[in-house]
């Protein structure tokens, strides 16, 4: 069902300060703390004792020491003190996870940690490494995949976003996008000529009459996307067009970062970059909150479905080739480290 040889993103650095954090990360129980130097460390939230949460309890000089019997473990894992013993067993450990931070975010790597080359950490658009950008958390009661289906398929932006867009986004359907693959990536265009901006686009980008739009997505398997979304004055080179933010253009990125939490449960991570006017940042949330309150409730919904029906089939429209794309990606990917060939 995961891909584990992956980075992913485990929480926002500020998230974790100078306790415990506990996060699910690919159906595991992690916990993450900072030590004194500052680095955050990932250990598995289980304590090898007796399976006490290890996020109960508590950092003492930058080991980790369980609120039940007092076994303290060291930022490897490692146990280094039981109460009431000369010493410690040497198989007596918990797993520890590789992380790094970049993005202002903590990434873990749950799969061989022989393999955990930060080189490899998703490459985020429009922002620093060193942090930067909107950064925005959605808890997903639904399986990653239905997250991956939902930005794969933009098809969805005509008719489950009429209500975020303003009432008027129906002719988005009428184009078809284009798609390219390959290897662990592909690349879905969809671009809209000469129709009305959704209203949403319109009012904060002041773009009155015929615009042209567009929605590039980038996709890195098994659950990674950048977005780059917007809407221009007709004629003036769309995505390119010289026009100001907020006057006459209106676009955005956006890194889409999804975390397998469990089978039915996903983490859904976001930083956005805009260069918009600062008058015009506040307006940020009505495109990224309302929007995906809408995507949130379609997967959920789905979800739901498919546990009460399991055997339903799902039958392919035109639009799904990015869809059907992405599953064969991920399906490799998964079929591969299985086989041990990744």
């Amino acid at each position: 069902m995961f891909v584990r040889n992956c980075w992913y993103v485990a929480a926002w650095s500020e998230e974790v300060r100078s306790g415990l954090l506990a996060r699910t990360i690919l159906g595991e129980p992690v916990v993450m703390y900072r030590t004194s130097d500052g680095a955050v460390h990932a250990l598995q939230d289980r304590c090898a004792h007796r399976c006490m949460p290890l996020s109960k309890g508590a950092v003492v000089d930058d080991h980790v020491v369980c609120c039940y019997h007092g076994l303290t473990y060291a930022p490897s894992g490692a146990c280094v003190r039981i109460p009431g013993a000369a010493s410690v067993p040497p198989s007596l450990k918990v797993p520890s996870y590789p992380v790094h931070e970049r993005y202002g975010a903590v990434w873990i790597w749950m799969g061989d940690p022989t393999r955990a080359d930060p080189e490899t950490i998703f490459a985020c658009a429009g922002v620093d490494v060193r942090g930067g950008g909107h950064h925005y958390y959605f808890p997903v009661k639904a399986n990653y995949l239905l997250v991956n289906d939902n930005l794969s398929d933009l098809l969805h932006q005509a008719y489950l976003h009429n209500p975020s867009f303003g009432g008027n986004a129906t002719p988005l359907g009428e184009f078809r996008p284009k798609v390219h693959q390959r290897e662990q990536e592909m690349d879905v265009a969809w671009e809209w000529k000469g129709i009305e901006a959704p209203a949403l686009f319109g009012e904060v980008g002041s773009i009155a009459g015929i615009s042209d739009g567009w929605n590039r997505s980038h996709f890195r398997a098994p659950s990674f996307y950048i977005n780059r979304v917007g809407f221009a004055r007709a004629g003036t080179g769309g995505i390119d067009s010289p026009l100001p933010q907020g006057d006459g253009k209106l676009s955005l990125v956006i890194n889409q970062l999804i975390t397998p939490e469990t089978e039915k449960t996903t983490h859904f991570f976001k930083i956005v970059h805009c260069s918009w006017p600062e008058r015009l940042v506040p307006q940020l949330d009505r495109f990224i909150v309302n929007v995906n309150k809408e995507d949130i409730w379609a997967c959920e919904a789905q979800q739901q479905m498919i546990d009460g029906s399991p055997e339903a089939v799902m039958h392919a429209i035109p639009t799904d080739v990015p869809v059907v794309q992405m599953h064969r990606i991920v399906d490799r990917l998964i079929a591969a480290e299985k086989a041990g060939r990744s």
